[in-house]
């Protein structure tokens, strides 16, 4: 062996050395975790400390160049299930920050037995309830003849059909500064089909999207829009039809049964 060869191997056993040194170090093991909330938690989540989330989090004394960030957020999520881990992000030598959000009750889905699940706009389960009856304060029934998943647990994630035209509709009430209480008090349950998403209102009334798996949020904007500027009397055994016109371009037509 050559001397230059000699040197190399002795160089990668130093460095290996260091690096193990580096790696077991106490200096570079989390030691706090510091929640970073983007809205305001409530229930169980309010008493969720760092000191809690350090140690729910399984990375108490875990290396910082190491750590597992799924293994990470999967321990806390599946813990608090109400809780949403956005970003985990390293603070040298050996804190970690979590950017966090609380999840929200956005629909509630039948899954066996009478049973419902409450999810949020992603399908998470939030929580298992043996009854569920839509109100303008609660989340919003999916219709559906077909139990979404037997087993579900609360903290899985349900995989239903048509779960990106729901995200859609949901995010449609955000783009145009509403808030998810706005959505709940107009939207009481849908029924989604491949050609259709009807939308039942808690004030007599129908929105329908047809083709909604194209341009939802487009066509539900449009759809809340028009529903903006009805009346109370408008409401009631009214539809809105939501659909891409002969010159292809969204349309909303308004009509009252007789």
């Amino acid at each position: 062996m050559s001397k230059n060869a000699k040197i190399a191997v002795i160089v990668s056993v130093l460095a290996v050395i260091v690096l193990i040194v580096v790696l077991s170090s106490t200096i570079f093991s989390v030691r706090n975790v510091n929640l970073i909330w983007y809205n305001t938690h409530t229930g169980i989540l309010a008493n969720l400390t760092n000191e809690t989330a350090l140690k729910t989090s399984g990375a108490e004394s875990k290396s910082v160049f190491i750590l597992d960030k799924e293994k990470i957020t999967e321990n806390l999520e599946k813990e608090y299930p109400y809780l949403r881990v956005i970003n985990l992000e390293v603070v040298w030598p050996n804190n970690l920050n979590l950017h966090v959000i609380q999840r929200q009750e956005v629909y509630a889905l039948p899954i066996s037995n009478g049973r419902f699940a409450i999810t949020d706009e992603y399908f998470k389960v939030l929580d298992i309830v043996n009854t569920f009856n839509s109100t303008n304060t609660n989340a919003i029934l999916i219709n559906t003849d077909a139990f979404i998943n037997t087993d579900a647990q609360i903290a899985d994630t349900l995989d239903i059909f048509g779960d990106a035209v729901y995200l859609n509709v949901y995010n449609a009430f955000l783009q145009l500064s509403r808030t998810l209480a706005d959505m709940r008090a107009i939207v009481a349950s849908c029924e989604l089909t491949e050609t259709t998403l009807t939308i039942h209102t808690h004030f007599d009334s129908i929105i329908e999207l047809d083709k909604p798996f194209a341009n939802t949020s487009a066509k539900m904007r449009l759809a809340i829009k028009t529903f903006d500027l009805l009346t109370t009397e408008d409401y009631k055994d009214s539809t809105i039809q939501v659909f891409v016109n002969n010159d292809n371009e969204l349309e909303a037509r308004y009509f009252k049964e007789q």
